[in-house]
């Protein structure tokens, strides 16, 4: 079977495809991953063919884009900001952009299976357009179907603008979801509702070594910061939520990126320990409580260990993380560093917020592995011929 996986240049929308296509290759099928020029690199040492689609992007011309995004969704709802990002952003400018070299990849490799992300539309139409069935791998939370309609309109227009009146229905496409069940609010109808379960990638615990720099701690409880691997550069964010904690009696353990520059939050006391990077899987299983943006990677490593997580939404689907992560009670939202150190207090205090996470940590674990995803898409393969 010939599998095309695609996804936009972040390393946090393609890092969770990356089991699933190692599972795919491991079982035999022949594996192209798709991806902008300036990620290919995240591709090296994986044993897929990476393949660069696009042009690199242009630094200057993002930070414009981002100031003309902020401009034009001042005002508007969590939901609606999501809307039009998508729409305009990552559909109407990034994926359009992109289409016809995707589209000329995929009639030339001619995939039997196309599985592309939330943040690269240009494969679904390009799947589309060739006339090749697709799936969509989750990257976060799943998408109501009217949040993502106004994209569909677009997405629609650059297709008929090739030959294709409207790209096929999306109700028997399936949905690789990752995002536990318990997460996800009742009675909405989802843009993708035939779901798939599966297990994300390389949060269930597993054993490893302690790292070094939890040693030496003097408190009996541990807190863990991050802003993950997109948001850790921005201003001040880091450096507030570490600041809220400082003078609280728990140790704090801040990861800021593999480029961060440690200096810029000043001496710390002992109980406070910044690093640049420590792997996640073996920070988690010594802390308490997880201070975050929302980001779905941090949020579900931090469940699947059954820890509370306190969420400060920064950009994109963290509002939509945050509202669900306090619905579940598996911790608390907040809108501003002032209300950090008391959400932590908090479910730090409260058993019921770690009873929550635990629960949302066992459905994980039974979600199925990559490996059984990819022998359904066999059956899926063989049932669409």
């Amino acid at each position: 079977m010939r599998l095309m996986f695609s996804s936009g240049a972040g390393y946090s929308h393609l890092a969770p495809m990356l089991p699933l296509a190692r599972a795919a290759r491991k079982a035999g099928d022949e594996v192209a991953f798709v991806t902008g020029p300036e990620a290919v690199r995240y591709l090296e040492n994986t044993g897929l063919q990476a393949v660069s689609v696009g042009r690199p992007s242009d630094p200057d011309a993002a930070a414009s884009r981002w100031r003309r995004a902020r401009e034009e969704m001042a005002g508007m709802t969590a939901d609606e900001r999501l809307s039009h990002l998508v729409a305009e952003f990552m559909v109407g400018l990034g994926a359009a952009a992109r289409l016809d070299d995707m589209v000329e990849f995929v009639r030339d490799w001619q995939p039997d299976l196309v599985i592309a992300n939330l943040a690269e539309r240009a494969a679904v139409m390009a799947a589309g357009l060739v006339g090749v069935p697709y799936a969509m791998h989750a990257i976060g939370p799943p998408k109501a179907a009217a949040t993502m309609e106004r994209a569909w309109e677009v997405a629609n227009g650059l297709v008929r603008q090739r030959g294709l009146d409207a790209l096929p229905p999306r109700d028997a496409v399936p949905y690789l979801d990752f995002w536990p069940a318990g997460l996800s609010p009742a009675d909405v109808a989802w843009e993708y509702p035939t779901r798939w379960p599966l297990q994300p990638a390389g949060v269930v615990p597993t054993p490893g070594p302690r790292p070094a720099v939890l040693d030496g701690l003097p408190y009996d409880r541990t807190v863990y910061v991050t802003l993950g691997t997109t948001h850790n550069a921005r201003p001040g964010v880091l450096e507030s939520m570490v600041a809220a904690l400082r003078d609280e009696p728990v140790n704090v353990v801040a990861t800021i990126g593999r480029d961060g520059d440690v200096s810029r939050f000043g001496e710390q006391p002992d109980h406070v320990r910044i690093e640049q990077f420590v792997p996640q899987a073996q920070v988690l299983p010594a802390v308490d409580a997880v201070v975050c943006h929302g980001g779905s990677a941090t949020v579900l490593g931090a469940l699947a260990h059954g820890v509370p997580v306190v969420v400060l939404p920064l950009a994109t689907d963290h509002f939509e993380v945050a509202a669900q992560i306090q619905a579940a009670e598996a911790g608390l939202a907040v809108d501003s560093n002032d209300g950090i150190l008391d959400a932590v207090q908090k479910v730090l205090a409260e058993r019921s917020y770690r009873e929550s996470a635990e629960s949302l940590a066992a459905e994980i674990a039974e979600q199925p592995a990559p490996a059984a995803v990819v022998a359904r898409l066999h059956d899926l393969e063989v049932s669409i011929r």
